[in-house]
């Protein structure tokens, strides 16, 4: 009935034809609480004169609650429609679309049964950028077999080949350099640098004149109190209070001199090496490192452009694990239930036949959400076809968790 009342909002309210299109109408259905016998009296009038184009009902329906109207795009039709396009246009307003993203299919005993979309974990899916402002100098990489070997030329050096979308890469395999002139000179000083403080750490020759020149004043003031003991006065007392000074002064000097060869010195080789290796840092960001194995699925730049900081330059994808998420009623069983469970999945190939695949429950997460449902993450066990896999992110699967 209340599709029908979409389609009277469209058709002429006055006029010779309104009667003609009023009556090529069906009758609605009888709804609850009405008696069959009134079903004649149900078809709404709307009044000629109302700008708004009321609907108004007989008195005896005008207090019972009416269901509310689907979300269904209202059918347009022309003024001349017939009563079997009136009918199809009905038919077709009164569906709905039942398909979800993710839907709860059905469950027995011992296995519960849903549906999701297939795609990439995070951890699998990688977009190398510009970590500063710079030029792509080289999008090469070294050439590797397939045991991810580097294969090398008949100078010993390794074979660069350019970089191409489908070119599988292996963890930390260098893939592009951005300019770094500026800090390979950097780390050329710093490494000079570090070169100059080790050999004066290793510098003794200091700390042994300064042995010499406390073992001297030490002597010498031995020899002056021995003369004093053998003859009373024979050295003023100044001059060995003198003597007395040297020494102390002398061991001073040797004991600054440990400390600056133990302590200052070692402190400046360590500065030294912390230098360096930050210029190595600098270098290494200025590369592109796969972080992952994988294959290359987009370029995003090419050699000798200008990047900033941020800029994405290459995606890196792994499809040997693929994830699904789907919700589970909570009617039929709890997020403890499911967690962990090992899941059987069904997707459909393209040969026509369900291909079977053994999958495990990573996460059921605790909140239930609007319908009585919560979310669970299934991880798929991909397998290799060749240079590709047998699944690809974006398509269908039934997942049958095992309780």
């Amino acid at each position: 009935m209340y599709n029908t009342l979409i389609l009277l909002s469209l058709l002429p309210l006055s006029g010779p034809d309104a009667g003609e299109h009023l009556a090529a109408l069906p009758r609605p259905a009888v709804i609850s609480a009405v008696d069959k016998a009134n079903a004649d009296e149900q078809i709404p009038v709307l009044a000629l004169e109302s700008k708004r184009r009321r609907v108004l009902y007989p008195p005896e329906q005008r207090n019972i609650r009416q269901p509310s109207l689907l979300a269904a795009q209202q059918p347009v039709l022309p003024a001349t429609a017939t009563q079997s396009e009136i009918t199809q246009a009905i038919t077709v307003a009164s569906e709905t679309d039942s398909n979800t993203a993710v839907s709860q299919l059905q469950r027995d005993s011992n296995t519960i049964r849903v549906r999701g979309l297939l795609e990439v974990p995070k951890r699998n899916h990688v977009i190398l950028a510009a970590a500063y402002q710079s030029v792509l100098t080289s999008l090469k990489t070294e050439q590797r077999n397939a045991e991810g070997h580097v294969v090398t030329g008949a100078d010993g050096n390794p074979v660069l080949i350019p970089i191409v979308e489908g070119m599988q890469v292996f963890k930390d395999q260098i893939l592009g350099n951005f300019d770094d002139r500026e800090l390979q000179c950097n780390l050329e000083i710093g490494e000079c640098k570090l070169d100059v403080a080790i050999a004066e750490r290793e510098k003794k020759i200091e700390v042994e004149y300064a042995a010499w020149g406390y073992l001297y004043a030490e002597e010498e003031l031995k020899m002056l109190q021995q003369a004093n003991a053998l003859s009373e006065n024979a050295v003023t007392k100044i001059e060995i209070n003198k003597a007395k000074l040297a020494a102390q002064q002398a061991e001073a000097n040797f004991n600054l001199q440990k400390y600056t060869l133990a302590e200052v010195k070692t402190r400046e080789v360590t500065a030294s090496e912390k230098e360096v290796a930050k210029t190595k840092v600098l270098i290494n960001l200025r590369r592109l490192v796969a972080p992952i194995d994988g294959m290359i699925v987009k370029i995003d730049k090419a050699e000798g452009e200008w990047l900033r900081e941020g800029d994405p330059v290459l995606e890196i994808m792994q499809l040997n694990t693929l994830r699904a998420k789907c919700q589970v009623s909570a009617k039929y069983c709890t997020p403890a239930m499911v967690d962990g469970k090992k899941v059987t999945v069904l997707v459909s190939m393209a040969d026509g036949q369900d291909g079977e695949f053994s999958g495990k429950v990573v996460f059921a997460h605790p909140k239930v959400e609007a319908g009585d449902l919560f979310d669970v993450y299934i991880e798929i066990e991909n397998r290799p076809n060749g240079n590709y896999w047998l699944l690809q992110p974006g398509r269908w699967a039934t997942a049958m968790i095992h309780l």
